[in-house]
């Protein structure tokens, strides 16, 4: 396995694993959108409490796919 495949990989990993947890922070927000318009508060934050989580992560993932991209760009020189 090359440098190259190694790295693809990781990138790969870290993005498809970013992807799942935007995907589960945009729906936990449709589906306070949608309490809210029915006027559901407590259901609606309910449906929030745990994004800033899922954001978080998602931004420690991306940090690393570019990170990983930056190394792979050193190397080359």
């Amino acid at each position: 396995m090359t440098d190259d495949t190694i790295i693809n990989n990781a990138i790969a990993a870290n993005l498809e694993a970013m992807e799942s947890l935007l995907y589960e922070a945009n729906t936990r927000a449709s589906e306070a959108v949608a309490s809210i318009c029915q006027g559901q508060r407590n259901m609606a934050m309910g449906a929030v409490v745990g994004i800033e989580s899922l954001l978080n992560d998602a931004r420690a993932l991306y940090g690393a796919a570019v990170s990983l991209q930056r190394m792979a760009l050193r190397a080359r020189g």
